[in-house]
C-alpha cells in the first residue's frame, strides 16, 4: 500500500508539473474555437513535450490534452475532435473539480480512426485528470489527462495472493475498483466492521465463509482488500492441529504422572518440614516430625527434630533466665529506695518535729514519708496518671525547700485514670531538678503535663534550666538508642561508670519492656533554654485504666 501511495504521488507531481508548465500553456491556451495553422503547430509542440515527459513512465500509457474551446483531444498518438464536449462525463467531472485531481473510470472501450482503443476510453485504464494553469484563477477549461494502466496495479497486488482461490482488489477512497485479480461483476462486498481489519463471515455470491483482510492508506484513503475462503487458511494447519492435540494430551498425561511422583517423593516430605517450621514459628517448640524415611529427607527431618529440641532447651535454659534477670534487675532498680522501716522512722521524726514546733522540718519529713510509702506501694506495679502526679508532688515539695522553684501540673481529664508504671517519671523529674534547675541562677520553673494524643498517652517533663550542650545531647540520644538496638538489655554497658545515664536507661528500658517498641522517649534541649523530656506511651499496651484510687477515693 505504501508503494502504491508513492506511485500515485509521482503521478500527482507529474500532473502538477505539466499543468503549470509555462511552455505547455503558451503552446496550448492561445488557440481559439477555430484552429489556425499556428495553433496546430503549437499543438504539435505540446504533444512532443508530453512524449518527452511520459515516454519512460511504466504506469502512464500515454498523456493527453483536451482543448476545451475547439473540442480537440490531443494525445501522443494523434488528434480527434469531440463534437459534444459539454455532454462528456469526464469533461464535466474535470471542470467541477476546479483544478483538483479527479479520477475517471471508462465504462466501455472506444476506438480511434486507426481502429485502436483510445486510452481515454479504455476500460483497462484509470484516467487522472486536472485543469491546466492551476495558478491562474481566470484559466481556460483545458484539461490534462493521464491514463494509468490498471494491469500495472494488478501485477503489483497479484504477489499478495496466498492461494489460487484468493482474490485481492485495490479501491479508491470512494470505492471505485482500480485493479483486481478477478472480475467481481460489480462492487466489492460491504465492509460492515469498520473498526476491524480482519473479519470472517458469509458474503453474498460466495458458497462458504470468507476471510476478509484490508489495509487502508492514511495518505490517499485507498484500500487493498483480500478475500480468501476460510477453509484455505486452516487447511494446511488442520493436520498439524490434530497432532498438536495428540501431543498435548500425551504431555498432559505425562505431566500428571510426573507431578504425582514428584509430590509423593519430594513435595510431601518438604511440606511436612514446612508445616513443622510453621508450628515452631507459632511458638509450639515441642513440634516433632514422625517418619520412617531412610533417605536424605529422613536426615533432614531428623535434623529438624534435633534442632527443635535444642531450641526448646535454649529457650528454657537461656532465654527464660535472661527474662528472669531483667525482671530481677527491674525489681532491684525499684527497691533501691529504702525499705519499709524507713518511712516508719520518718513518721517518728515528723512527730518529734511537730512537738518541737519545727513545722518546716515536719512538713518535709511528712512529704518524704508519703513519697516512700507511695513508692513501696504494697506490691503494686502501676498507678494512675493522677496518682503518679500526686506521688511526684510529694517529692517536689521536699526539693522545693532546697532549690526554690515553681511547679505547674497540666492533667488532661481523658488520661486521668490511665495507669503508668511505678516510679517511671521520678528519675526524669530528678534529672530536671539536679541537672537543670539547680544551676539556673534566675527564676526556676518545672512543668509536668499529661495529655491524650490518639493513640498515645503523652507525658512531658519540662524545665527552664541551663539545658544540655549539643554534643552531650547527641551522646545521650545515641546511648539511649542502643537500648532498643540491642534488645531488652538494661545492664550498664561495659566501660561506663555505674551512674552514667542510670536514670534515663532505667526509664527507657522499662518503657521498652512493658509497652513495646512503639513506646518512645524523646529529649529536646537547647543550651541556656531548658530541657523537655517526652514519654510517648501507646494506650492499647498500657495497663488497664483505674477509675479510682486503691482506697476507693478519687485522685486529684
Amino acid at each position: 500500500m505504501n508503494y502504491i501511495d508513492l506511485t500515485m504521488e509521482g503521478v500527482y507531481e507529474m500532473s502538477t508539473v505539466l499543468a503549470n508548465d509555462p511552455d505547455l500553456q503558451r503552446n496550448f491556451e492561445h488557440a481559439g474555437e477555430q484552429l489556425t495553422p499556428e495553433s496546430i503547430l503549437n499543438f504539435q509542440k505540446a504533444t512532443k513535450q508530453l512524449i518527452s515527459v511520459t515516454s519512460n513512465n511504466k504506469v502512464i500509457s500515454q498523456a493527453s490534452l483536451f482543448h476545451y474551446d475547439s473540442g480537440t483531444l490531443l494525445s501522443t498518438s494523434g488528434y480527434q475532435k469531440e463534437a459534444k464536449k459539454d455532454e462528456l462525463e469526464w469533461v464535466q467531472q474535470a471542470i467541477h473539480a476546479n483544478g483538483r485531481v479527479t479520477f475517471y473510470f471508462p465504462q466501455e472501450n472506444r476506438y480511434d480512426a486507426n481502429g485502436m482503443v483510445d486510452p481515454i476510453y479504455s476500460t483497462n485504464n484509470m484516467v487522472v485528470m486536472r485543469l491546466i494553469n492551476l495558478l491562474n484563477p481566470q484559466r481556460n477549461k483545458n484539461i490534462l489527462l493521464l491514463p494509468l494502466r490498471k494491469d500495472y496495479f494488478t501485477s503489483l497486488i497479484e504477489s499478495l495472493l496466498p492461494s489460487s482461490s484468493a482474490q485481492v482488489f485495490l479501491t479508491t477512497e470512494s470505492g471505485q475498483v482500480v485493479a483486481g485479480t478477478r472480475n467481481i461483476g460489480g462492487q466489492l462486498p460491504v465492509w460492515q466492521d469498520e473498526d476491524r481489519d480482519i473479519v470472517i463471515r458469509e458474503l453474498p455470491g460466495y458458497e462458504q465463509r470468507m476471510l476478509m483482510v484490508k489495509a487502508t492508506s492514511k495518505t490517499s484513503g485507498w484500500t487493498l482488500t483480500m478475500i480468501q475462503p476460510e477453509k484455505d487458511v486452516f487447511q494446511q494447519s488442520k493436520q498439524l492441529q490434530l497432532w498438536t492435540y495428540v501431543i498435548i494430551a500425551v504431555s498432559l498425561f505425562i505431566a500428571i504422572w510426573i507431578s504425582w511422583f514428584v509430590y509423593s517423593g519430594i513435595t510431601k516430605p518438604i511440606n511436612q518440614v514446612v508445616q513443622a517450621m510453621r508450628q515452631i514459628r507459632l511458638g509450639k517448640m515441642d513440634t516433632q516430625i514422625s517418619h520412617q524415611r531412610m533417605d536424605e529427607f529422613g536426615y533432614v527431618m531428623d535434623s529438624f527434630n534435633h534442632m527443635a529440641k535444642e531450641q526448646r532447651h535454649l529457650i528454657e535454659d537461656v532465654y527464660e533466665k535472661q527474662i528472669m534477670l531483667i525482671k530481677t534487675e527491674m525489681k532491684l532498680l525499684q527497691s533501691q529506695i529504702n525499705p519499709h522501716f524507713l518511712y516508719n522512722t520518718l513518721d517518728s521524726i515528723y512527730s518529734e518535729a511537730i512537738l518541737n514546733q519545727a513545722d518546716d522540718i515536719g512538713e518535709m519529713v511528712m512529704n518524704l514519708s508519703k513519697f516512700f510509702r507511695f513508692s513501696l506501694g504494697k506490691g503494686k506495679e502501676a498507678y494512675t496518671v493522677s496518682e503518679t502526679f500526686e506521688h511526684i508532688r510529694y517529692y517536689l515539695n521536699v526539693q522545693q525547700r532546697r532549690f526554690d522553684f515553681s511547679i505547674t501540673f497540666h492533667l488532661d481529664e481523658r488520661v486521668k485514670h490511665v495507669k503508668l508504671l511505678k516510679l517511671l517519671l521520678q528519675p526524669v523529674v530528678e534529672n530536671a531538678i539536679l541537672h537543670g534547675l539547680e544551676k539556673n541562677s534566675g527564676h526556676k520553673e518545672l512543668t509536668l503535663s499529661a495529655k491524650f494524643d490518639d493513640p498515645y498517652l503523652l507525658v512531658e517533663v519540662k524545665d527552664n534550666g541551663i539545658g544540655i550542650p549539643e554534643t552531650r545531647l547527641a551522646y545521650i540520644r545515641q546511648e539511649l538508642e542502643k537500648i532498643f538496638a540491642t534488645g531488652s538489655d538494661l545492664l550498664i554497658p561495659e566501660g561506663q561508670t555505674p551512674t552514667e545515664l542510670f536514670g534515663l536507661r532505667n526509664v527507657k528500658g522499662r518503657l521498652k519492656l512493658h509497652y513495646g517498641d512503639s513506646a518512645e522517649l524523646f529529649i529536646k534541649s537547647s543550651s541556656g533554654e531548658g530541657t523537655s523530656v517526652v514519654l510517648l506511651i501507646p494506650l492499647d499496651s498500657s495497663p488497664e485504666t483505674d477509675n479510682g484510687r486503691e482506697d476507693g477515693s478519687e485522685a486529684t
